[in-house]
């Protein structure tokens, strides 16, 4: 949700007959908005906070949710997460909610992230 009020032209191809003079108010952030990053991290956060997640001290964008001896830890990157944990019921029923909440994907395990190679394998992680 935008918290000021922007208006844009009509998009090609979505011209209103006799109103293509006319601006449009967004309700909410589009892709490529300069605002959408901001109204991203605000809802996203938002869902963290309800979840029972506690955002970290020293990076905003560290997520962690205790739950007695077991954690579920969440880093967001741009429009990508990545979540590990030490309960695998924890982590599915966490990317079930994701995905229900949000659109999105699930690229499946990390192979890489800013420019470096991860390998994860059964007897450990490997980046290059």
């Amino acid at each position: 949700m935008l918290k000021e009020e922007i208006y844009v032209e009509q998009p090609q191809g979505f011209i209103n007959k006799g109103n293509e003079g006319k601006v449009l108010r967004l309700k909410k952030a589009l892709y490529g908005l300069k605002q959408a990053p901001r109204a991203w991290y605000s809802k996203i956060d938002q869902y963290f906070i309800d979840q029972g997640f506690k955002r970290s001290q020293s990076e905003p964008t560290l997520y962690i949710k205790s739950q007695g001896q077991y954690h579920l830890i969440v880093s967001l990157y741009v429009d990508d997460l990545f979540y590990t944990g030490n309960n695998l019921e924890m982590m599915k029923e966490f990317k079930e909610d994701m995905m229900k909440t949000f659109k999105m994907t699930n690229l499946g395990l990390m192979n890489y992230f800013l420019s470096i190679e991860v390998k994860q394998q059964e007897d450990g992680i490997f980046i290059s």
